[in-house]
């Protein structure tokens, strides 16, 4: 094969995947223009259902009705970081704070609740990136649900052994992940 057919050989597939390359990027770049009002409603959702959820009030599945449950039921406090919600449950006023930590693999962000009373309304983690299986548990329903009606200052105690209203069962093999939870409740 002579040097030219192999520089024009070159050429060929260079301008080939160029081409290739453009039109994929056109394509993610016109779904993602496409869906970005879509992925905002539904990282909307997600927080008003994390609040809710943080309060004790059970969310519906339909969106319409989350953002009328949202509007009837949570007063907005601080709208700039670290956000603050006072929501209006059955049991009754409830503070929602916005509490960050740091995880073993990076930051976590979680909403807590509290009565009046400094007793925990719920928990409810809006953002981790923790190990799956172990320290990405804390998204489990058993680990969230343990915290309402727990008072501050928490302790942590081995998995199934908490047995008063200011332990909670950590996660065996997330030592790090556990004491960020601890952190964050008791840091409010």
């Amino acid at each position: 094969m002579s040097k030219r057919n192999k520089t024009k050989e070159r050429v060929t597939m260079v301008v080939f995947m160029f081409a290739l390359t453009a039109f994929f990027v056109s394509i993610i770049s016109a779904v993602h223009i496409s869906t970005k009002d879509l992925v905002k409603q539904n990282e909307s959702l997600f927080l008003k259902k994390s609040i809710l959820y943080t309060a004790g009030i059970k969310t519906p599945d339909v969106p319409k009705k989350i953002e009328e449950k949202f509007k009837n039921k949570v007063k907005i406090l601080n709208d700039s970081p670290p956000f603050k919600y006072e929501v209006t449950s059955e049991k009754g006023k409830v503070t929602v704070n916005t509490v960050s930590g740091s995880g073993l693999w990076g930051e976590i962000i979680a909403h807590v609740g509290f009565f009046d009373n400094n007793t925990i309304s719920g928990i409810s983690f809006i953002k981790q990136s923790e190990t799956p299986g172990l320290g990405a548990r804390i998204d489990e329903s058993w680990f969230k649900e343990q915290f309402r009606g727990k008072k501050r200052p928490l302790k942590f105690v081995p998995e199934g052994k908490s047995n008063s209203e200011t332990e909670f069962d950590a996660i065996t093999g997330a030592t790090v992940t556990t004491t960020a939870i601890k952190n964050m409740v008791n840091g409010i």
